[in-house]
């Protein structure tokens, strides 16, 4: 990945454009983004944003940049309390289970893609490098317990967490067979770690 991807767009261009970019993203999907629907919902001019941004590309990937960067500040309130590495994947994968299974509010109607779902179809590797990061700090706390491998690669290590639970997000849930988040947090967070485990 090239460090143009890497960067945090969301830091480039003023905060309540992007925050619009995000918001027309959610309402009207990446296909349906539109500058104009952006100057609305900012309450600036057209020419303000293509001032801003230059062209829908740029400011449709600061959008995408806010969701995930969005998504994965949620997911710290969840899983960074928790004490263990272990406990910390188990609380991700209770909130992927809570997510598959609560119907999403439709805004407008008939827009049923997940926030997930959009980012991991239209911001895929990002999503993956910056959730990657979000859990290598987490693996390093976790080698220094002895809670898993001290040789690895932590952002390796955190490469492979999220690719299970992005996993969990797109697989049905009558094929995954779990009857409770409790369950599915048990199995997937005991997989994950005995795969970590010190060699």
């Amino acid at each position: 990945m090239n460090n143009a991807m890497k960067r945090a767009v969301t830091e480039d261009f003023p905060k309540d454009l992007v925050a619009g970019a995000a918001e027309c993203v959610q309402r009207f999907g990446v296909r349906g983004f539109r500058l104009t629907d952006l100057a609305k919902a900012a309450g600036v001019s057209r020419g303000t944003v293509y001032n801003c941004f230059g062209d829908k590309e740029t400011a449709l990937n600061a959008g995408l940049a806010y969701i995930c960067d969005a998504f994965i500040d949620g997911l710290a309130t969840i899983v960074e309390p928790q004490v263990t590495l272990r406990d910390q994947v188990g609380a991700a994968v209770a909130m992927i289970y809570e997510h598959m299974n609560t119907p999403q509010v439709l805004a407008p109607p008939l827009r049923t893609e997940s926030v997930i779902a959009i980012l991991m179809e239209h911001y895929g590797e990002n999503l993956v490098y910056r959730w990657a990061g979000f859990w290598a700090p987490l693996v390093i706390a976790a080698q220094e317990r002895g809670e898993v491998d001290s040789g690895m690669n932590p952002m390796h290590a955190g490469d492979w967490i999220v690719r299970v639970l992005l996993s969990l997000e797109i697989l049905p849930s009558v094929v995954l067979g779990f009857d409770s988040a409790d369950e599915m947090a048990r199995h997937t967070s005991d997989l994950l770690i005995n795969g970590l485990a010190p060699r």
